[in-house]
C-alpha cells in the first residue's frame, strides 16, 4: 500500500513538471511569434521609407535640375 501511494505521489509530481514544462514552452512560442511579427513589421517600415527616401532624393533632383535650367536660360536671354 505504502509503495503504491508513493509512486501516484511521484506521478502527480512529474505531471505538475510536464505541465510546467508545456507552459513554459506555450510562453515561449508566444514570445518568439511576438518577436517575429515585430522584426517583420521594422523590416516592412524601413523598406516603405527607403522607397520614400529614394522618390523624395529623385524629385528634388528633378526639381534641382529644372531650377538650373531655368537660370542658365535666364542668363543667356540676358546677354
Amino acid at each position: 500500500m505504502c509503495e503504491t501511494n508513493e509512486k501516484l505521489d511521484m506521478t502527480f509530481h512529474l505531471f505538475v513538471c510536464a505541465l510546467a514544462g508545456a507552459g513554459a514552452a506555450v510562453i515561449a512560442m508566444v514570445h518568439y511569434l511576438m518577436v517575429l511579427s515585430a522584426n517583420w513589421a521594422y523590416v516592412k517600415d524601413a523598406c516603405r521609407m527607403q522607397k520614400y527616401e529614394d522618390i523624395k532624393s529623385k524629385e528634388e533632383q528633378e526639381l534641382h535640375d529644372i531650377h538650373s535650367t531655368r537660370s542658365k536660360e535666364r542668363l543667356n536671354a540676358y546677354t
